[in-house]
């Protein structure tokens, strides 16, 4: 699944996958290269003669030179991208495989039981392993990588044999080599390691946290601009798509009070706040209801959008419906207001449908979602041709085809000249217009079966 199909926080992680079993590889090919050369050079000052200590010597060098081998795959699989999240467990068991053996041939070749484990200096790999393991951030597979070892290490105690006091003081005396300054300094080094180890992954962290927070951030931010029926676009990490644009076929619906500048300044400005939030009320619930996205609201006005999101065949014929509901939802609104001694209250509404720019233009700090081109215009312009038509709404030819309406439910009214617009469109008004505007029975139709 490439990054753009995944969620974002699922495709933070995967990044963050990628690049802990790329580090995770490096800080294993690190590893086993300082320890490579530090068993040459202490290797130089161990008895020549013994061979027991140089069956040890080679034990460690194949050891080291198989884990670097295992951090050379992950790290050139995380490269190239073709990691997958189980493939960390792969490589886990091949760690603990590596440092197990180490430790049963170590106590084989030193003829020491399983009670002696713990003074090797490879079991001091395991931490280092564990530590590096944290820069995955995947607490299943951090317990699981605990449970192997736990499981992996009393297997190698309980098979090398665990034996009595006795006769553990007998080993005793062969195990000065292991408490000498060449052990000792593979043990310190380790210790380094590991602390550098951990020192990475804490920096990893709040690296990761620090982009998710940038990230939660840039999203908020973009969310004040962009109108909230977008949210799903940011959720899907689609918005850098929105940010290029494209040309999509989408139902557009102008909606405007009527007559409502005198109206406006006979009222106070608290009565016009509440005036005008009681419309952009019932224009919201209509857009919701429908699934029409605000693109904005221009004083008492509104600009609809349908098909932004997620483009269906009952686009235009959804934005009829809303339309309508509009006109109803003002007219019962007008009602209350007459009889509570108010002025009445009307709106135009122009539909059309047509191929238009949609997009965000800007930039992060301040994105504005705009939808441009003739079909714009159109809509516009027949929400403004209701005045001279008389009627509460205009809807035009291409926008009733385009819901599959009964055009015979429909009363035409010519072609229009628009204004800017040199070809002539064809318009329609509902046959209950003056009524309320109820929706029209051939739209009902195809809405149901949408």
């Amino acid at each position: 699944m490439a990054d753009r199909d995944r969620d974002p926080g699922e495709a933070l992680l995967y990044r963050a996958d990628l690049a802990a079993e790329r580090w995770t590889g490096i800080a294993r090919m690190a590893a086993a290269a300082i320890l490579l050369v530090l068993i040459f050079i202490i290797s130089q000052d161990l008895p020549a003669d013994s061979a027991a200590v140089a069956k040890q010597i080679r034990l460690a060098r194949v050891t080291l030179l198989l884990f670097f081998a295992v951090g050379l795959i992950g790290f050139l699989v995380a490269r190239r991208g073709t990691y997958w999240p189980s493939f960390a467990y792969v490589t886990t068991t091949a760690d603990a495989a590596l440092i197990c053996s180490n430790l049963w041939l170590t106590l084989d070749v030193a003829e020491l039981s399983g009670n002696f484990f713990s003074i090797t200096p490879v079991i001091w790999v395991i931490p280092i392993a564990l530590a590096a393991n944290v820069l995955r951030f995947r607490p299943r597979l951090q317990l699981f990588t605990a449970v192997l070892y736990i499981a992996a290490v009393a297997v190698v105690v309980v098979g090398a044999g665990y034996v009595d006091l006795a006769e553990r003081n007998q080993q005793l005396a062969g195990t000065g080599l292991f408490f000498g300054w060449p052990p000792n300094s593979v043990r310190i080094t380790m210790i380094g390691l590991g602390a550098l180890i951990l020192v990475g992954v804490a920096a990893w962290g709040r690296g990761i946290l620090l982009r998710a927070v940038t990230e939660t951030e840039r999203r908020v931010a973009l969310g004040r601009y962009l109108p909230a029926e977008l949210a799903p676009v940011l959720a899907a990490g689609r918005i850098e798509a929105l940010k290029t644009g494209q040309r999509n076929a989408v139902a557009l619906l102008f909606v405007d009070i009527r007559n409502s500048t005198a109206m406006e300044e006979s009222l106070s400005p608290t009565a016009l706040s509440t005036f005008i939030g009681a419309f952009r009320q019932r224009v919201m619930q209509a857009a919701m209801t429908h699934g029409g996205v605000i693109d904005k609201f221009v004083g008492d006005g509104a600009f609809l959008v349908f098909g932004i999101v997620d483009p269906k065949p009952d686009d235009a014929a959804r934005a009829v419906h809303c339309g309508q509901d509009i006109l109803a939802g003002v007219a019962q609104w007008s009602a209350e207001r007459v009889a509570a001694g108010e002025t009445p209250v009307s709106v135009g509404v122009g539909i059309h449908f047509g191929e238009a720019f949609v997009g965000a233009i800007g930039d992060n700090a301040r994105l504005e979602f705009t939808v441009l081109g003739d079909a714009v215009n159109v809509a516009n312009r027949l929400e403004q041709a209701t005045k001279d038509h008389r009627v509460p709404m205009l809807v035009s030819h291409e926008a009733l085809t385009a819901g599959g309406a009964d055009l015979t439910r429909w009363r035409a009214l010519g072609s229009e000249h628009l204004r800017g617009r040199a070809q002539p469109i064809g318009i329609y008004t509902p046959d209950d217009s003056h009524g309320g505007g109820q929706p029209a029975q051939g739209l009902a139709a195809v809405a149901q079966r949408a």
